[in-house]
């Protein structure tokens, strides 16, 4: 049936574009905010697909979409009826799941104003962006974390800093991480401390949740006798 054909063919885009979702819709716009592209198919239908933050490059992207378009067109043509609205969704693990949704957070700080650029470093390693880093923001983030790592104020009774300097924003938070925004030109400092420090609270949550499982249970001492 067509509907099993039109399935299959938007599962195997969704897996092979590393895509979060896709489906057939009447709608030329999807007006949910999250990034997607949209195909005409012809007559009311549109392909539309979300991208996720492990998706490929715009033009493998591109060429899988034209892909899969032609390949929904044919099966409209073959069975002689009109596209079916179907969605389908990618199978991701938990851990997916949670780096997206880290990365959502980290796009929208990327969003502001003369941002280019948010990124979250954990331990030494960059475990979050909300796009690719260019080469500079690749050389420059362990010199921030470093700088701003040595700002703590420990005896303050503080065990976070931040910098705010011309072209970035840092914040640490956690344990050993550091969330950093780079700027292309002038920003406002308050409201990009609100903004950022409402981000690492919600990003606090969520980074454990990226922590390995123990390899060893837990030791439990026995009841008192």
């Amino acid at each position: 049936m067509l509907d099993a054909e039109v399935r299959t063919i938007l599962r195997e885009l969704v897996t092979d574009a590393g895509l979060l979702h896709a489906e057939i819709t009447d709608q030329p716009e999807a007006g949910t905010g999250t990034p997607s592209r949209t195909v005409p198919l012809g007559g009311a239908s549109f392909l539309r697909v979300t991208v996720g933050t492990r998706s490929p490059r715009a033009d493998d992207l591109e060429a899988a979409l034209e892909r899969a378009a032609r390949a929904l067109r044919t099966a409209a043509r073959r069975w002689a009826a009109e596209l079916p609205t179907i969605a389908v969704g990618a199978t991701l693990n938990h851990t997916a799941k949670v780096g997206d949704r880290i990365s959502a957070y980290l796009q929208a700080l990327a969003a502001m104003q003369h941002a280019d650029n948010a990124l979250v470093v954990h331990r030494g390693k960059v475990v979050a962006r909300a796009r690719g880093l260019g080469e500079l923001e690749e050389a420059r983030w362990p010199f921030i974390v470093r700088r701003v790592m040595a700002a703590v104020d420990k005896g303050a009774g503080s065990s976070h800093a931040e910098l705010a300097d011309p072209d970035f924003y840092a914040l640490t938070f956690w344990y050993g991480a550091a969330l950093i925004v780079y700027f292309t030109g002038p920003y406002a400092v308050d409201f990009v401390r609100y903004r950022a420090r409402r981000v690492a609270r919600e990003l606090a949550d969520l980074l454990p949740e990226l922590e390995p499982e123990p390899t060893t249970p837990v030791s439990v001492l026995p009841p008192p006798e």
